[in-house]
């Protein structure tokens, strides 16, 4: 075979995997819309508010600042709930501002800080548990902002004791800051418009680690957070419904920080990456056969956390495409050619699809060159990286947990 011909032939067979991936976003796609038009049941209203502990973790983050006085500012009684500040910071006027908003409210609010990171951010969550009275545990990262009624809302799906898990929408106040923010925001938005709303269906809805809600019992039943995966939130999600808890997803948005540097992005998706493959390898046998998990769960658990597969291929049709473009000799395309270049664009065009719908319900879809142009450049970037942080998770070698950087944490500094 020669050079033009072996490329060709490594670039038809990474297709098949594409084209496996595209029907399926296509497939989800589908379901999205049949999801919409089933009639929401009705849930139990809660008898009594329950007692709720807000955790805030942070790592010399000033922006926690702000988180805390959203906190501070929910309509929920202010006898029914308490703030935790789990502050790994070294810096030592962020550990002071944040100390003072416990020194101002004894018992309300609650600081605690560590001199090691064991753990990172699981670490700093399970230190604090031995403090914290509530019976639903609430979680925000950082840079979030929480609307006043948060918590009155998230607490309702709790009336059913069988619940182990609220999760809701991140909404990103810095998309449009540059192509970096947009594409970041775009491929949230394809999960939290499309994906998640099937999860609710079918008892399946992922704990995103950040404003959602987690009830202590089943939360400790299943043995808490573990401190050897990056993605603990993915984890206790695996385990949580494999003991046939339920799972709700509320359609309650956030705002929240986007990465706008390529540097933060990219080590914000290996390490999602890398954590959630190593959270099907480590529950394998759970997720696919052991566990009290339906067949659709066990294949919706699978997608998302081996998802990433599709990275390397995407790196090997795009690069033997290039080079088969450019080793092969020019030639006039027949009709027969133009057939099948459209055929192969139609069936792999799932991933545009589903991003095209996204804006559609979003209201958006003036954005869709925009999308597009994204999804060319940091997208073919991200494949890259992805690429790496999952051979390392197959291989089980340890990628090191990066605390994404906070792009507003400069106003508050």
């Amino acid at each position: 075979m020669t050079p033009h011909e072996i490329t060709l032939f490594i670039y038809n067979i990474s297709l098949f995997p594409i084209i496996f991936f595209s029907i399926l976003f296509l497939m989800l796609s589908m379901l999205n819309i049949l999801a919409e038009r089933k009639k929401v049941k009705k849930t139990k209203k809660l008898e009594e508010l329950p007692f709720v502990t807000v955790q805030i973790p942070t790592y010399n983050d000033p922006i926690a600042e702000r988180c805390v006085r959203h906190c501070m500012d929910f309509n929920y009684p202010e006898d029914k709930y308490e703030i935790v500040i789990a502050d790994d910071s070294t810096n030592e006027d962020t550990k002071r501002t944040l100390k003072e908003f416990a020194d101002n409210n004894p018992g309300f609010i609650k600081y605690a800080h560590r001199t090691n990171r064991v753990g990172f951010k699981a670490g700093a969550l399970k230190e604090v548990m031995n403090v914290c009275k509530g019976e639903i545990i609430v979680i925000f990262d950082s840079d979030w902002m929480p609307k006043k009624d948060f918590l009155n809302e998230i607490v309702q799906p709790f009336a059913d004791e069988a619940v182990a898990l609220v999760q809701t929408r991140q909404g990103m106040y810095n998309k449009n800051k540059n192509l970096i923010t947009r594409f970041a925001s775009y491929v949230l938005m394809i999960y939290h418009t499309i994906v998640m709303p099937i999860n609710n269906k079918i008892n399946c809805v992922f704990f995103c680690g950040t404003a959602g809600a987690l009830r202590r019992k089943h939360f400790e039943e299943v043995g808490g957070w573990n401190l050897n995966s990056i993605t603990e939130d993915s984890e206790l999600t695996v385990k949580l419904l494999s003991q046939g808890y339920k799972s709700i997803y509320l359609d309650i948005e956030t705002p929240s920080e986007t990465p706008d540097t390529i540097e933060g992005f990219v080590k914000q998706q290996m390490r999602w990456c890398y954590g959630n493959t190593r959270v099907f390898i480590d529950n394998a046998f759970n997720i696919l056969f052991k566990a009290k998990l339906t067949i659709k769960q066990r294949l919706m658990i699978t997608y998302i956390t081996l998802g990433n597969l599709i990275a390397p291929v995407v790196v090997l049709m795009t690069l033997f495409g290039f080079a088969g473009w450019f080793i092969g000799e020019p030639q006039i395309m027949t009709l027969s050619d133009v057939m099948d270049m459209t055929a192969r664009i139609i069936l792999t065009a799932g991933f545009l699809v589903i991003g095209t719908l996204t804006l559609y319900k979003k209201n958006i879809l003036n954005e869709f060159p925009k999308f597009i142009l994204s999804v060319l450049s940091i997208g073919i970037i991200l494949a890259v990286a992805n690429t790496v942080a999952f051979s390392r998770a197959i291989i089980n070698k340890r990628l090191h947990w990066h605390c994404t950087p906070k792009v507003e944490n400069d106003k508050f500094a």
